[in-house]
């Protein structure tokens, strides 16, 4: 039939050979690791106020397994100890790899949970039919078109981040919500357009990231902080909040496919 079909191609197209999910667990493994260095800022610093302002005092550094940055150290001219940070990086490619591994051995499990979050289900397959044959062409992608809720909330979010902008431009609270929400937001943002493909909010959220940053670094020029400062705040609050949400979602999807497995067959 024409939905088994489509089915049939939609998972044809997501399921990775064992080379793609190796490089997915190695991708998986060095995110994981960076958010482990980020974390590590809040382990080896005894002053987080460089986050938010100009710092106290000189006690920060950050790195794991090895420290690869210190407040004024100038390690000879280079900032940052780069042999330690490729010993980390190394360390970071060594865990992506047993974690690639692993998702080689079990591709088979993981294509059927991609697989079973990605099959078209017929009625809404014969849904969309119907709706490009009555349009003439089922090929042409539909014009990008915003609800009036989702522009509402678009302009009710710009009022409310101009206002943030506007008021509370030189105060420290701004930064820490940005740290705060920001991928949170970002997640928020791409998911108002209504009916868009995961494609076109992937893309969306590109320019809001920058906005974001931009918005952080008006911030903290405004509280006399360094460019670096702003910047490792974000990749301090941002990277851990991003491994935690892809690892919650790729465990979210496992477990169906567990549950899935388990339940007795009709």
């Amino acid at each position: 039939m024409v939905f088994e079909s489509k089915n049939e191609s939609v998972l044809a197209d997501v399921r990775a050979s064992a080379g793609r999910w190796f490089m997915r667990g190695l991708a998986i493994g060095m995110l994981l690791m960076a958010a482990v260095n980020a974390l590590s800022y809040f382990f080896r610093s005894s002053d987080w106020s460089g986050l938010v302002g100009r710092p106290a005092t000189l006690n920060s550094a950050i790195g794991f397994p090895w420290q690869v940055w210190e407040a004024g150290n100038t390690y000879g001219g280079m900032f940052a100890d780069y042999r330690a940070m490729g010993l980390n990086i190394a360390s970071a490619a060594v865990v992506g790899c047993v974690i690639g591994a692993f998702a080689v051995w079990q591709r088979d499990f993981l294509n059927d949970a991609v697989d079973g979050a990605m099959v078209v289900d017929p009625g809404d397959a014969k849904l969309n039919s119907n709706a490009s044959s009555h349009s003439g062409n089922s090929q042409k992608l539909a014009p990008v078109q915003f609800s009036l809720r989702g522009l509402m909330i678009v302009t009710t979010m710009a009022a409310i981040a101009s206002t943030v902008v506007s008021r509370l431009a030189v105060h420290p609270i701004t930064l820490v919500t940005i740290y705060a929400i920001g991928p949170a937001t970002l997640v928020g943002l791409a998911m108002i357009p209504h009916r868009w493909s995961w494609q076109r909010r992937v893309v969306l959220l590109i320019p809001i990231t920058f906005s974001l940053i931009a918005i952080a670094l008006f911030v903290g020029h405004s509280l006399q902080m360094e460019f670096d400062q702003v910047l490792m705040g974000i990749f301090l609050s941002w990277t851990p909040q991003s491994a935690v949400a892809a690892t919650a979602l790729a465990a979210f999807l496992l477990a169906g496919q567990h549950r899935e497995s388990l339940a007795p067959s009709n």
